[in-house]
């Protein structure tokens, strides 16, 4: 036989089915507890009370059904999420030190790789290289997020950045990509995220794993530590090279020379800075001297060609910053030189 609290559920469960065609699970299972919370509290009640009841709740639960129905109806589609990031068992960070140059390159499966280097005169900076090289330029926000051992962090945003096409299309300079190395090397996992670079419909999140980071660093500082060192961000690079004990220029050194200074009076936005050097053979002193004199005459024809004299600065090394580490005619050759760096005023 039916009891009175039968009928009440059976006829409240019809009442579900109704409003369960355009809620979700979640409203369903809250209504159903409300539901049991005032079946408990008006046990003993009689029937016609427990209905009375109901009647106030469901004026109550409605208006929160129509707005989170009007809400799922309004969202946007979210657009599928592709990954991609080495797992834990395999993540490493690989360093290549050469006298002239230093990485640190972690490989991400079916994506590519990244890349922290440094040049021998100039800063540290960060890649990302792509097996599959974009078309389009786009944006890409840079965040760093927390891995599962260390929850209590926060995520923490570093930053947006140009995507360029081809092989490379993330290049970062000196002061983010430091940003991203210190974050890396307090655990945390930066992640680039964009759109896919075909029609655009799915992101795209790749995430730099901190495992074995700090294994690699020993390596990577003692090779950074070798480099030779400039306080200024070189925007571009050229040299120019000379015969053994002699600093005439060549008409090669001069063809070049008379580019930059065709550039300078173009657009006088940058500064000269001239570095001489000479070969390991003769006696350092003489060397020293040599390389001083190949910069001086370099400085002299730029400033001969319309660039005015404090826009150069001239710095020497000797033999101490060889350019090929060898004993033969090849190596000196390529030691004997004047480097001409470009840089911000």
């Amino acid at each position: 036989m039916m009891t009175n609290r039968h009928k009440f559920i059976r006829e409240n469960v019809r009442v579900f089915q109704v409003f369960s065609d355009k809620v979700t699970f979640g409203m369903l299972l809250c209504k159903w507890c409300a539901i049991k919370k005032l079946e408990r509290q008006t046990q003993g009640v009689g029937l016609l009370r427990r209905k009375q009841a109901m009647i106030i709740l469901y004026k109550t639960l409605f208006p929160a059904s129509c707005v989170l129905v009007f809400s799922l109806f309004s969202l946007p589609v979210f657009a599928n999420l592709q990954q991609f990031q080495s797992n834990w068992e395999e993540s490493k960070w690989v360093v290549d030190a050469t006298p002239k140059h230093c990485s640190l390159t972690h490989r991400i499966p079916r994506f590519g790789r990244v890349r922290f280097e440094q040049h021998s005169g100039q800063r540290l900076k960060f890649s990302l290289f792509a097996d599959q090289p974009p078309v389009r330029e786009q944006q890409a926000q840079i965040q760093s997020e927390a891995p599962p051992w260390k929850h209590q962090e926060v995520q923490r945003d570093l930053g947006s950045f140009r995507l360029k096409e081809g092989k490379t299309p993330l290049s970062i300079p000196r002061d983010q990509a430091l940003r991203l190395y210190y974050e890396l090397e307090q655990g945390m996992q930066p992640t680039i995220e964009f759109d896919d670079w075909g029609d655009g419909r799915d992101k795209v999140r790749v995430t730099l794993m901190p495992v074995r980071f700090r294994e690699a660093l020993p390596k990577f500082l003692e090779c950074t530590a070798g480099l030779h060192y400039l306080d200024f961000e070189p925007r571009a690079e050229k040299r120019v090279f000379f015969s053994t004990n002699s600093a005439s220029l060549s008409r090669k050194a001069r063809r070049i020379l008379e580019d930059i200074a065709r550039d300078y009076r173009k657009k006088p936005d940058f500064r000269i800075v001239l570095g001489g050097h000479a070969d390991e053979r003769g006696d350092p002193d003489f060397n020293m001297a040599l390389s001083h004199k190949r910069a001086g005459m370099v400085a002299r024809y730029l400033r001969s060609r319309g660039v005015p004299a404090k826009s150069i600065e001239s710095r020497y090394f000797g033999e101490s910053q060889p350019e090929v580490e060898q004993s033969n005619d090849r190596a000196w050759a390529k030691n004997r030189r004047v480097t001409v760096w470009i840089a911000n005023r």
